[in-house]
């Protein structure tokens, strides 16, 4: 497995393979237009030694046009040093060599064109080698070697800077990894940002590395206090068992061992209803449930399980149902849900009235206790408290919602029950 790079290596690489790409085209385009430049001003020159040929009394093969420039009228004038084809094209000057020489440093340049002589068409050679033009390409090579020069110095100021800007732009990045390296399990604290180098996209990775961590955070809790809480419902109705077990051992009534026979029994499927409701929680889809109303019998069949915990309690419980919702959800997770809250309004209401209320889409109670500033246990709930109840209500879409009733006591609701369950 190859190593993996940091974005300072990263940058430094591509920055560099696109320095020398950028070198490499300038000197190809400073060669051919070099190329370019010399065939022109050659082109140029021809010509005009073409025109003044045409101007000229020709009474030979061979005539000078200057020092630098020779016109060989007819093919057979040229002289065997130099190697020119007959196909040569008219009025274009060509760059040619002279025959066996090593260095090829002198340039010539060959004119073929047509001259009139003793009225007659001729084809005429004009061969030009202009030492001065050579001199120039000398000097424009030279100032390509100092470009080249200057081009490299140029480079490596320019990698030093980029690795510059590199570790600048890279440092704020690095010291969000170095804090996350020395996180030590469990270290779910949020995150700071550096004091230099701060960009919208640095910004934005931190808070949602730090969003994501605070929803971890959230969930760990919740476990938890799922846990403790579940464990609680869990463990009161085995002490139910273990109680009702420990007392039939020295019972022979009948009606004592009938009723601790209904205790055991109402303990069992209390623990098997919270088993199934949990269970439930864990998976995303259950099986089909037949429709059926929340309505007045639903609601005394909750109130009933907890009626002990109004005796010796001056407490008048109303139901008012006004449209009974159709649920298509586990009469069991509806049951601890409501049950919770009902629960809740009788543990903390040592007198008044406590209010349940129905609708199409919602179920409120409320009654006249303690309220929720004055008692923290019901902020975590009792029982399987509101964690589990949260838990049930996120899961089939519905929202619970408490506050403090300006007279005193707390409102409890659930709202959204005409989503019918699982959405």
């Amino acid at each position: 497995m190859s190593k993996i790079k940091s974005a300072k290596q990263l940058t430094f690489t591509y920055f560099s393979i696109v320095a020398f790409a950028i070198i490499t085209i300038h000197f190809s385009v400073l060669e051919s237009t070099v190329e370019n430049l010399e065939h022109f001003t050659a082109q140029y020159r021809l010509e005009s030694l073409a025109n003044s040929l045409n101007e000229a009394d020709i009474n030979s093969d061979i005539v000078v046009l200057d020092n630098f420039s020779t016109a060989y009228i007819g093919y057979g004038a040229l002289p065997d040093s130099l190697e020119i084809s007959k196909q040569l094209a008219l009025n274009s000057a060509v760059e040619i060599y002279k025959a066996g020489r090593v260095d090829q440093e002198t340039d010539y340049f060959v004119m073929k064109t047509t001259v009139m002589v003793n009225g007659e068409m001729l084809d005429a050679y004009i061969v030009n080698n202009d030492p001065i033009f050579e001199l120039s390409e000398e000097k424009t090579l030279k100032s390509q070697a100092n470009q080249l020069l200057l081009s490299f110095g140029l480079l490596i100021l320019s990698l030093l800077v980029v690795l510059k800007i590199a570790s600048r732009l890279t440092k704020p990045y690095s010291s969000l990894a170095n804090q996350l390296s020395a996180k030590t399990e469990g270290d779910l604290s949020p995150l700071t940002l550096p004091a230099a180098g701060k960009t919208v996209e640095l910004v934005t990775l931190t808070e949602s590395i730090n969003t994501y961590q605070s929803q971890i955070a959230d969930m760990l809790e919740r476990e938890r206090a799922f846990n403790r809480f579940a464990s609680h419902e869990l463990r009161t109705p085995l002490m139910v068992l273990r109680g009702s077990l420990s007392l039939l051992e020295h019972a022979n009534d009948p009606q004592f061992v009938d009723k601790q026979r209904v205790r055991m029994t109402t303990a069992v499927e209390a623990m098997q209803d919270y088993v199934e409701t949990l269970l439930s929680l864990t998976r995303e889809k259950e099986d089909a449930v037949t429709p059926w109303r929340l309505n007045s019998a639903e609601i005394e069949t909750l109130l009933s399980h907890f009626q002990l915990l109004l005796e010796e309690k001056n407490i008048e419980v109303l139901v008012n149902v006004e449209h009974a919702p159709c649920l298509r959800v586990s009469h069991k997770a509806v049951g601890i849900l409501v049950g919770n809250l009902i629960k809740n309004a009788f543990v903390y209401t040592e007198q008044g009235q406590i209010t349940i209320h129905v609708s199409s889409n919602a179920i409120v109670i409320q009654d006249t206790g303690v309220g929720l500033e004055s008692n923290s246990k019901v902020n975590q709930g009792y029982g399987l408290g509101l964690v589990i109840a949260q838990d049930i209500a996120r899961k089939y879409g519905w929202q619970i919602d408490l506050k403090e009733n300006d007279a005193g006591g707390c409102t409890a609701s659930v709202t959204g029950l005409e989503n019918e369950g699982l959405r």
